[in-house]
Parts: C-alpha cells; structure tokens; sequence
C-alpha cells in the first residue's frame, strides 16, 4: 500500500471519529461528568498502545508504583544542552542543575521497569536552542552528549523538545530537520544488544496547521513517534477560562481543538507515530460568575488532578460538563461565594480521549505528568484499559 493511500485511510479513520463523537455525544443534551458516555467499542487492533509518562524531576519524589507499572515508557523530564551542546551541570557556580542532579537519582533507583527508560532533551534556554540548530560545532556537539548519555544511562530511547518561541525563520525549521537526520543516523550506528534506541519529538498540536520549527513530512522518516502536546488551548494568560485539552470545539468557542488539529497532522504522518497529550492538570482562573469561559483579569494557577480530588474531598466543587469540548470544568465557591472556575480532565473525557486513539489508530499516549495525579480514584485503571480488552 502507497504511502499516501495509508494517509487517506488514517484522515478518514479520524473524521468518522469526529461523526461518531458528535452523533453519540450531542451538544444539545448536558452531560453529567459522574455518568459514564456511550462510547463505541473500537474495531482497530493495535497493541500494545505506548504509554509515555513524563516524569518531570520536580516530581521525582511522588513516582508511585501504579505509575511505573502502568506506563510503557517512563520519560525523564528533562537534561538540558547549553548553547555548546554540552550538558548543563550547573546553574550557577557551586549550585547543580536540578534536571542534572535528579538525572543521577533516578538511575539509582532499582524500582522502574528494565527497557523503559526515555531521556528527555532540551536547550537551557532560547539563545541555545538557536545556536544548537545553527552553530554546526554546537549541533555536533549536542548529539554527542545525547548518545553518550543514552549509552551511560542505559535508556532505551531518547524525546527532543525544542520548543522555540516567536516566529520561526525557514533557517531555523531546516536546521531542526537536519539535527534530527544526524541525530537519526548517529543513534543508529551506537552498538545495541536490544532494540534501535527509540527517538520521539515532542511537538505543539498546531505543529500541522502554523508556521512552526518541525516540518513533519521530512521528520516522519526519521523518528518513531511524535508527542503531540493537546494542553494549553487556554493558558494562564488567557483573558477568559476555558479548557485545557478540549477534544471538540473550534469554530464556535475555540480556535483549536484535538479533533481538528489530528485531522490535519494524519495528512502528513502515519497516524502510529503519534502519542496524544493527556494533561494531569488543568487551570483556575479567579473569577466570581459561573458563566462558562467567564472573563478574567488575573493569571491562573495550576490545578492538578491531586489538587482537584482535594478539593473535591472538601465538597467545595460543584462539578460540571463542558459539551463544546467534552471535558469538565468545576465552579469552587468558599462560603457560599463563586471564587474560581477550574477546567481540568476527569476519568470521563480521559476515556474518551483513550477511544480516540483506538478509533483513529494512534500509536498511543504521553502523560504530562506524573506525579500530578496523587490518589486520584480510577485513573491508572482507566490508563490501562488501553491495552486491555
């Protein structure tokens, strides 16, 4: 089957996912985030599905046993390269970076799955990811320090996430696919007794629809999975509230939504390569109505989901249903008084983005991330019904 004949059938496979959605999830019925949706079993046979968890070193401490038994791939987040391309050890003399200092911990740890080690890369800061991509000494430089950790830590594969901000000159996007080709082929001479080390990209979801650093047609030969990250359609920032990982939407509330920014990426790519974002986190923004997308003059905070069990637990959220993006959002009040909106995932819109990825044949998911989930109930069953019956 022609490349492009696979493409056809994997963007049709996505839009009979947005019909199926909308004809068995109408936005004209409200839907309670305690009732279970009625999804579609999926007909596509693909296991097992990769389970990416980012582990962010931050979040070290709070790695449990369920989250390690329940990912495929336990990504360590993140070394940084300097503008050099060596490793930073430092952030100041005398004071180690903490990405570098909590490196060393997890490789002590005896506790994580054999072959499931992932080591995330990315530059310390803009001026370094410029040189990395540009500077050929720096690039070469980088990839050295990527194999050779790779070789030390014993990973089994390696994520890059080189996100640049502003706009992106045509040098710049080139570059980046050139880095990946000879990052491909050094990765591909190191000395195995297993598998290739596995290399992933982490990318925006409007990677296929904005003028962004990562040129997928010329990357899709040379990486094994795209992290497609489906957070932030709403930031802190934002001048309203709204969701986080809306599933729906776009044209009528939203600019983007997952549906709409898959069915553009599965152009480009084969649908396998591509792990869905799924956030542990949403945002509160302060705000004193219960109006959905109310206005909001103030930043919004993290809420994780341990964050938002707690607050459940008190009974100080009133729970609701976004049908626009399939996802719930809570109202927190404090004696009686609307103090804040919360848009989040629950156990429900998490299924459903697990169907997703059945129904249009993904290559699975990437959690961002672990340790931001606490007791909350259900989850990793949830997570591991991917690769159930």
């Amino acid at each position: 089957m022609t490349r492009s004949r696979k493409i056809l059938i994997t963007t049709c496979c996505t839009l009979i996912t947005v019909f199926v959605i909308y004809i068995f999830l109408p936005p004209q019925s409200p839907l309670s985030p305690l009732s279970p949706f009625p999804i579609q079993p999926s007909t596509i046979s693909h296991k097992p599905y990769a389970i990416f968890g980012f582990l962010p070193y931050w979040n070290l401490r709070k790695l449990t046993p369920e989250a390690i038994n329940s990912t495929t791939h336990l990504a360590y987040f993140t070394l940084h390269l300097g503008d050099n391309g060596q490793l930073v050890k430092l952030d100041r003399p005398n004071e180690e970076e903490p990405g570098y200092t909590n490196y060393k911990r997890i490789l002590d740890r005896d506790d994580l799955k054999p072959n499931s080690l992932i080591l995330t890369f990315m530059p310390y800061d803009q001026d370094a990811l410029v040189s990395l991509l540009n500077n050929p000494y720096s690039r070469k430089s980088a990839i050295q320090t990527i194999t050779n950790l790779v070789q030390k830590s014993g990973a089994i594969g390696i994520n890059i996430d080189y996100e640049p901000l502003g706009g992106i000159p045509p040098s710049l996007k080139n570059n980046f696919t050139l880095f990946i080709q000879e990052l491909s082929s050094k990765l591909h001479q190191l000395p195995s007794t297993t598998n290739q080390v596995l290399l992933s990209i982490s990318t925006y979801a409007s990677v296929a629809t904005k003028a962004r650093i990562w040129d997928l047609t010329a990357l899709s030969p040379l990486t094994d999975y795209f992290v497609i990250m489906t957070y932030d359609y709403h930031l802190p920032t934002d001048s309203k509230s709204g969701p986080n990982s809306p599933l729906r939407g776009a044209g009528n509330q939203f600019k983007h939504d997952i549906l709409t920014n898959l069915a553009e990426i599965t152009k480009l790519v084969d649908s396998r390569q591509i792990l869905l974002g799924i956030p542990f986190y949403g945002y509160e923004w302060d705000t004193d109505t219960n109006i959905k997308y109310a206005p909001t003059d103030t930043r919004a905070s993290v809420a994780s989901l341990e964050r938002i069990q707690k607050l459940i637990d008190k009974n100080t959220l009133e729970l609701l249903w976004d049908r626009n993006s399939l996802t719930p959002y809570a109202i927190r009040r404090e004696e009686g008084e609307i103090i804040s909106q919360i848009y989040y995932e629950s156990i429900d819109s998490i299924k459903l983005k697990l169907e997703l990825v059945k129904s249009a044949n993904l290559g699975g998911i990437a959690i961002w991330a672990l340790g931001y989930e606490g007791d909350y109930p259900n989850l990793w069953s949830t997570i591991n019904s991917l690769n159930t019956p």
